[in-house]
């Protein structure tokens, strides 16, 4: 199978996301194309082993088509990356998981899916993107607590560089499953590692804001409401991932304890 130059993009953007489901690899890849056209190029990429096609059963009877990095896939990231195969973070028995951590990595690519979209064209420019793991996990000390520490660990840890500058940010989804005293305890987390400033001797930048998006009106206004009782203010912004696919990541779509009006990202 010959691989074009969307072929490899589309390798690259799964291997970036770890799981991207059809519809996220059409809005990046195929923008104009029919359903048929960008199904039919995935099930050449699946067949010769580039993707793993994973099927996901669904109410009704219809599944839902996710793909991964497969071998031929791991090749053609060490290719067009430039580095040692062995340095390809991937694995295809970790394309098997728990369906409840499918759907958390594939909020955060929706999240990604969208920001791209909307950068596209755009003057801002994305500084970088990484995904949450071990290194961007920080132990913060507390007091007055039954534990001895609240932990830092973002879904995603980005840059947008505009015409006044950078903004970075902190990402973390929410899909529900989380009581909202364990939110809260995040939130008591990210202010403590604000006041401490040991992310500008780590990273070297001044500020931050933490970017919550999560699935319900209902649950937005409950993050936002909890958030304000532990002095959460403006470092934390939130939305719903229906607020950015209708409109865009980087529109007026987010909220915050204590203002009124939606904002917007790079306000």
């Amino acid at each position: 199978m010959h691989l074009t130059a969307r072929d490899v993009s589309i390798i690259l953007s799964v291997y970036e996301n770890r799981f991207l489901k059809r519809d996220q690899i059409q809005r990046l890849h195929f923008a104009g194309a029919s359903l048929q056209a960008t199904s039919a190029r995935l099930k050449k990429l699946s067949d010769h082993k580039f993707l793993d096609k994973l099927q996901r059963a669904v109410a009704g009877g219809a599944s839902q088509a996710i793909y991964a990095l497969d071998k031929r896939g791991a090749d053609v990231v060490a290719t067009a990356l430039e580095i040692d195969r062995r340095k390809v973070r991937w694995n295809r028995a970790n394309n098997r998981v728990e369906w409840l951590f499918m759907d958390h990595t594939l909020g955060i690519s929706e999240f990604k899916v969208c920001l791209d979209v909307a950068l596209a064209g755009r003057r801002e420019e994305l500084l970088f993107y990484q995904r949450g793991d071990r290194s961007h996990l920080r132990r913060i000390s507390v007091t007055g607590s039954k534990k001895k520490y609240f932990v830092v660990a973002p879904d995603a840890f980005f840059g947008i560089q505009t015409g006044r500058g950078k903004c970075i940010f902190f990402l973390e989804v929410d899909l529900g499953t989380e009581t909202l005293s364990r939110f809260t305890e995040k939130v008591t987390a990210y202010k403590r590692y604000w006041k401490s400033r040991q992310y500008t001797e780590e990273y070297g930048f001044n500020n931050f804001r933490v970017l919550t998006v999560c699935e319900s009106e209902r649950r937005l206004a409950n993050l936002i409401q909890a958030t304000g009782k532990v002095g959460g203010r403006q470092m934390f912004l939130f939305t719903t991932f229906s607020a950015i696919q209708q409109n865009s990541p980087l529109g007026s779509v987010w909220l915050s304890p204590f203002i009124d009006l939606p904002t917007s990202l790079l306000a």
